[in-house]
């Protein structure tokens, strides 16, 4: 199975977007805080999932892409994250924001017959405003352990609504993919992990 493949179905938006309307897009909550283009890239000292594995196979499909919406109810905390049409929730605490989801897939190697396997994917992200990503450099590298410059570093400020919309620019962090075998009628019996470094720049 190519790496392509498999991202394509932990989002779990293949069952949805025959359905979808991408011409008017209308996003669950009161804000809106943008649209991103994500590339995500395997990494291999923290996955599981080997090449030619029981559960799945991944192959070296190079970077993958894909768009993301982060919005969410300013007031009540709920948030949201849109792929292809389909909302999945998303937690928002300060500038992090992780979205977990687990949908049942096939998995080609537990057999044609598996019953029950899953994947369960969590996107875990923060969020810069355009003063923080100037200031690590305009790319997520540029990030020290994990550290998000604050007002004291130079007068960046935090992502936050302004007159012109809201101020976030670019989102880093990490997308998994836990592969989990089925219970009835499957030849796999171990689960395996796929680890993507993401960064997204906003696009809308």
């Amino acid at each position: 199975m190519s790496l392509r493949r498999i991202a394509l179905l932990a989002f779990p938006v293949l069952t949805v977007a025959a359905a979808a309307c991408f011409s008017d897009p209308v996003y669950p909550g009161d804000q809106v805080l943008g649209t991103f283009r994500f590339d995500a890239t395997i990494d291999w000292a923290r996955t599981t999932c080997k090449p030619g594995g029981e559960t799945v196979q991944l192959g070296d499909g190079g970077t993958l892409r894909f768009e993301g919406t982060f919005s969410r109810n300013a007031d009540a905390g709920a948030g949201y994250l849109t792929v292809q049409g389909f909302s999945r929730d998303a937690g928002y605490e300060g500038q992090r924001v992780v979205s977990l989801h687990r949908v049942g897939a096939a998995l080609p190697g537990c057999g044609t017959n598996c019953e029950g396997s899953q994947i369960e994917e969590s996107l875990d992200v923060l969020l810069l405003s355009s003063s923080q990503d100037e200031a690590v450099g305009r790319r997520c590298s540029g990030l020290v352990d994990g550290g998000v410059p604050g007002s004291e570093d130079g007068g960046t400020q935090p992502p936050g609504p302004t007159p012109n919309g809201y101020d976030v620019q670019r989102a880093c962090g990490t997308l998994t993919d836990d592969f989990i075998p089925g219970t009835k009628n499957c030849t796999c019996t171990k689960p395996c992990r796929a680890v993507y470094t993401v960064e997204g720049t906003r696009v809308d």
